[in-house]
């Protein structure tokens, strides 16, 4: 593991998506950056934890919901809405 990845990993999940809101904003400066960033932020975070919850419990989504305290039902919408491809997990 690099020196990158072992920092990263050594830093709680809310300071890395501190210090890379922080780093988006810098790089904008005074012009504001595209409406809707929280939205757009919520749908990235929630496709990437959904994605490695399925990657680790293999595709299983009845065990995927539970573990991440959704309803199998839920699950499937936000697979289907976030575009997410089952076959390439």
């Amino acid at each position: 593991m690099n020196d990158f990845n072992q920092k990263l990993y050594s830093l709680g999940l809310q300071e890395v998506i501190e210090r890379y809101l922080k780093h988006y904003f810098d790089l904008h400066g005074d012009i504001l950056p595209v409406e809707g960033l929280y939205l757009c932020l919520k749908k990235e975070v929630e496709r990437a934890l959904i994605v490695e919850t399925l990657r680790r419990l293999k595709s299983n989504q009845v065990q995927v919901a539970k573990l991440l305290g959704i309803n199998r039902n839920t699950l499937r919408r936000k697979i289907l809405d976030l575009d997410i491809s089952l076959e390439t997990l």
